[in-house]
């Protein structure tokens, strides 16, 4: 399997931090409207860089909170140390610890730890998604009720036009919503094929990439507002657990109303 060191510095230390980042003191401020950051974001980050750091010094930085200016290039480590951080601040169990490496112009290998089931996700590209060191693919499987989750209905975006139009098909239908506040964590779900359908317009890499590659080497289908393939840098990202819900997306969501 490629980039196998990588997955091992991954695996041997981010739980470890983060277990260490709980015996600290925390305190939170707001680095925007609606948006804030706590000293375990800080410190996981700061962890985290000095650890791979230690191992590649050579490589770069794209994250949340030191190295958000930086641009993509060979052998970057995207590191969003809390995604949900409102979550966490709020005594939520639902964020998690992810991490993405691109190479070679494509993200090449994700981890996503959640605490709060002690579950760590991770994929290399082209050798499949696992959880807890257990292969997996989407469960595509349309169970009895159909689940769609959404992330991202922010101030930052003032286009909301499919939130609402999925939130109107959800009710006419009698569909199951769900928005749990972590797109980390949501994508990661998805990937197991909990929910049918997800929607974002959220374009942080730090938030995306890692949850990107865990859902395209689980197999599930990744489409744009025009309902083709979804590339990175796409503004709107959809994701189906399967070709029925990906037919469903194209006739229900996609088609704009005359």
């Amino acid at each position: 399997m490629k980039y196998i060191e990588e997955l091992s510095l991954l695996k041997n230390n981010v739980k470890a931090i983060f277990e260490l980042s709980r015996k600290e003191i925390i305190s939170s401020k707001l680095k925007g409207e609606q948006d804030i950051v706590t000293s375990t974001d800080l410190f996981i980050e700061k962890e985290l860089v000095k650890v791979i750091k230690s191992k590649f010094k050579d490589d770069n930085f794209l994250t949340e909170e030191f190295y958000s200016l930086e641009e993509l290039r060979n052998r970057t480590w995207i590191i969003d140390p809390i995604d949900g951080t409102s979550n966490y601040a709020s005594g939520l169990s639902e964020y998690v610890v992810q991490v993405a490496l691109y190479d070679a112009r494509d993200i090449q290998l994700s981890y996503i730890y959640y605490p709060g089931q002690n579950d760590e996700y991770y994929a290399v590209n082209g050798f499949g998604a696992y959880l807890n060191d257990e292969r997996y693919q989407v469960n595509n499987r349309l169970e009895t009720t159909f689940m769609i989750s959404m992330v991202g209905i922010t101030h930052k975006t003032k286009d909301k036009y499919y939130y609402k139009k999925i939130l109107d098909v959800a009710i006419a239908n009698k569909y199951k919503m769900r928005m749990l506040g972590s797109i980390g964590l949501e994508l990661a779900l998805m990937s197991n094929g909990v929910f049918d359908l997800f929607y974002s317009n959220v374009t942080n890499i730090w938030d995306l990439y890692p949850g990107i590659l865990l859902l395209r080497e689980a197999g599930a289908i990744l489409l744009n507002e025009s309902g083709n393939e979804y590339c990175l840098g796409d503004l709107n990202m959809f994701v189906c657990k399967n070709d029925l819900v990906a037919s469903f997306l194209r006739e229900r969501i996609l088609k704009k109303d005359e």
